[in-house]
């Protein structure tokens, strides 16, 4: 291999006069008579005392591209043209312009992009004490209108200087083009650090310059104007360029094999070949970029490349699935691809299957649509779920630092954004073993607007219920301004399709402005019921109007069946007063009301439920709606916990409730039911519940009226549908109205007057109102499945 040394080379002509500078910017340049003069104009306007060189190396272009640089450069001394004898690519160009240079640093700018005016000047304050290489950021805008595409090109920066920057690279986290990173010359030619010819060869030179340096460092500041051109090697695809990557990686691996890093850099170079051949792939698509090429011919020359790189590196095909059984979407591509290949799929069956990957991404209804507001804290989520013996969810995407803060919606959508990305890369800690996560196309997070809000923005709670932390009563007053944040959201138009709005955390009405906020919403969204998770310790007449109005409903936790134990587990001593102010709610709208017991081993005995039971008879509070959850601490539901929830929804059914529903947490945590469950179950049971506590099987068909999470769970965990035929699913949406769930239809409600089938309600927090729906359709509630369903 040719050695890089810091002397002229011989054999190259060039015009102006080499000075000494800080800076060499090589400007490799290869037919671009019609760019260069735009390129070369953007570093002569350079601002500042910056001292710098420009080298223009032309790559034996067929148009006059020499002849305008040598234009420009007989009027500037620091300007010098060097034109090669033969065409050797990018690469090779850029290697006799670092061989040429007399710069302490080096830059490498495409001759078809432009650098702001205040480039050599920012890059001249950011260097004084760097080591190897400083990483910088873009913009990207269209060659041809100039509109700007994407104002931050990186967002990598934070990779790129840490110790894990090798394995984030091999990944493709870390972006691998050289034009966004400056070097130190020194430390290029000390280190022999070279382009090879060929197309993506600064693939594999980023990662040897990576490898090598001492200390890496990064400016964020879009200092670089990439313009997008069609046709340019990044818009076109054909062998050549599979050839240019797999060679990249292939440099890549004889850099590491024998070194004592190759084990830990093994797995992130399989996600290299992974990542490499399914951006191929997808690129093969339509409207995508321009085949210069058959894409069969394409097809075949990267199954070789992919065969013989994972030879190489002594990786078998088949892959073994990932401990998390999470495949990325380029995962799931490269899959097919190789199981194609392996089967003789004709091209055109492949595409169609690219075709259905394509425009899927990992991501979950909360991501895409919801904002929780914490105490001090921005969240994306409020599900919890235990993934290798660790309670997860709850994702904070900002806050949490214990100060105030202000933000706006843009902000949440820009985090968003960064959190999908990173699930997507399977780089998200905090989202890895997600059961609520799935391959869908989702387009980009809020593209919709908001259509779950919640409130639990501060902590100032009266009770200090056992189950509960001091996130939620710790007395913590709001972080932020929740009202400017409401106001951000109606500039931005984001609540039109709203869903959902719920407070709780800490309880929301003994906040100073709960009222105003209260209000403040329903004035702007007057159709949305707000869902406020209250105690009852306190009386709202705001809250109390809404529920008359039907524009909000209160769900409240009694967790005990006398006041003794009311007491102990949520530290309040006025049980009577809580029943008196649901009574009052109650009075307003009892169908708005939902009362939630959540199941504690304190609180489970027969005994105990019973006097809840009664309790609720006693107050007239059997029109209301019943909720039985568990401690969201736990991480499965018992058999005997499964016992008190049947018994409970019996006790309360005989009693004439409206509605009772096992909520989310009890569902995520019930195991599979399995005909021994049931029986072991009943074996348990008290004589009296064992023919009327549980629904039958429906062999001819129910109806399913929901098709969210908590449909499919208890679909998938149930028993009941083992034995029992869904018809059909409801969803009152136009865009679900003929869509299939596992091949069943998914129908308008008013396909449910034509028939008499039993209903199903396959949902939680939106139950109640879909039993309304039911009623407001005229359907009797003998039709509504009442007893228990597992």
């Amino acid at each position: 291999m040719m050695q890089l040394m810091d002397a002229p080379m011989a054999g190259f002509g060039g015009r102006g006069q080499i000075v000494q500078a800080s800076f060499s910017v090589i400007v490799p340049a290869y037919n671009a008579s019609n760019v260069i003069g735009r390129c070369l104009q953007s570093l002569l306007n350079q601002q500042g005392q910056t001292a710098f060189e420009i080298i223009v190396i032309d790559d034996c272009s067929a148009d006059d591209t020499i002849a305008k640089a040598e234009e420009i450069a007989h009027g500037h001394n620091n300007v010098s043209v060097v034109r090669l004898d033969s065409n050797g690519g990018p690469g090779i160009a850029r290697n006799a312009g670092v061989l040429r240079a007399k710069g302490e640093w080096i830059c490498f700018v495409d001759a078809d992009d432009v650098v702001e005016n205040n480039f050599l000047e920012m890059l001249q304050a950011s260097v004084e004490d760097l080591t190897d290489i400083l990483a910088f950021n873009s913009s990207l805008y269209d060659a041809e209108t100039g509109n700007s595409l994407k104002a931050s090109i990186r967002e990598d920066l934070a990779r790129v200087a840490g110790a894990g920057r090798l394995a984030d690279y091999l990944q493709d986290r870390v972006d691998r083009s050289v034009i966004f990173h400056v070097f130190r010359r020194r430390f290029l030619l000390d280190n022999n650090i070279m382009f090879r010819g060929g197309l993506h060869e600064d693939v594999d030179y980023m990662f040897h310059a990576l490898m090598r340096a001492r200390s890496v460092k990064s400016l964020d500041r879009q200092i670089y104007r990439k313009l997008d051109t069609q046709g340019s090697i990044v818009n076109s695809l054909s062998t050549r360029h599979v050839d240019g990557f797999f060679d990249a990686l292939d440099a890549m691996h004889a850099l590491v094999a024998d070194t004592p890093m190759w084990p830990d850099l093994k797995n992130p170079f399989l996600t290299g070949i992974i990542n490499v051949t399914a951006s191929r792939l997808l690129r093969l698509l339509p409207g995508k970029v321009v085949k210069l090429e058959d894409a069969s011919k394409i097809l075949s020359t990267l199954h070789g490349r992919v065969v013989r790189s994972m030879k190489l590196a002594e990786i078998a095909y088949p892959l073994p699935v990932p401990p998390s059984g999470f495949r990325t979407k380029y995962r799931i591509t490269f899959d097919a691809f190789m199981n194609g290949m392996e089967k003789g799929d004709t091209t055109e069956d492949m595409l169609k299957v690219f075709a259905e990957i394509a425009p899927k991404l990992w991501s979950c209804y909360d991501l895409h649509h919801s904002i929780l507001l914490g105490p001090g804290e921005v969240r994306t989520c409020c599900k919890r779920f235990t993934y290798e013996g660790e309670l997860k969810g709850d994702v904070v995407l900002f806050g949490g630092n214990g100060k105030d803060f202000e933000f706006t919606y843009s902000d949440i959508k820009q985090a968003k954004d960064a959190l999908f990305l990173e699930i997507n890369r399977d780089n998200s800690d905090e989202c890895r073993g997600c059961p609520f996560l799935k391959f869908e196309d989702w387009g980009r997070p809020l593209n919709q607007g908001v259509k779950y809000l919640s409130f639990e923005h501060h902590s100032l709670c009266n009770m200090r219920c056992t189950y509960c932390s001091e996130t939620y009563f710790g007395g913590k007053k709001p972080a932020y301004d929740a009202g400017a944040f409401i106001d951000t959201l109606k500039d931005a138009k984001a609540l039109e399709n709203m869903e959902y709005i719920v407070w709780g955390g800490g309880e929301p009405t003994v906040e100073p402005r709960f009222d105003e906020l209260l209000s403040k919403l329903a004035e702007g969204i007057s159709n949305v019921k707000q869902r406020v998770i209250t105690n009852a310790t306190m009386y709202s007449q705001t809250l109390a109007d809404l529920l008359r109005k039907d524009q909000a409903h209160i769900v409240t936790s009694i967790d005990a069946g006398n006041s003794k134990n009311f007491n102990e587990i949520r530290k309040y001593k006025h049980f009577e007063r809580v029943f008196e102010n649901l009574r009052r709610y109650a009075a307003c709208s009892s169908r708005n009301v939902v009362i939630k017991y959540i199941l504690l081993p304190e609180n489970s005995s027969s005994d105990e439920l019973r006097q809840y039971a009664d309790l609720i008879v006693e107050n007239g509070l059997t029109d209301c709606n019943f909720q039985i959850s568990c401690d969201f601490k736990t991480d499965r539901v018992t058999d005997d916990q499964l016992v008190s929830i049947v018994e409970l929804h019996h006790l309360l059914r005989v009693r004439g409730a409206r509605l009772i529903f096992l909520d989310d947490l009890v569902w995520q945590r019930i195991l599979t039911v399995t005909p021994d469950t049931l029986q072991l179950l009943k074996s348990k049971l008290e004589p009296s519940m064992l023919e009327t506590a549980f629904e039958p099987a429906y062999p001819e068909g129910v109806v399913v009226w929901g098709i969210g999470g908590q449909a499919q769970i208890i679909r998938r965990k149930s028993q009941f549908f083992k034995t029992s035929k869904i018809a059909y699913f409801i969803d009152p949406r136009p865009e679900m109205i003929g869509q299939r769930l596992g091949g069943i239809e998914v129908r308008t409600p008013h396909s449910a007057l034509s028939d008499d089938l039993p209903i199903m309600i396959g949902a939680v927090q939106s139950a109640p109102e879909i039993y309304d729906q039911i009623e407001a359709l005229g359907i009797g509630p003998q039709r509504i499945l009442q007893k228990v369903i597992l």
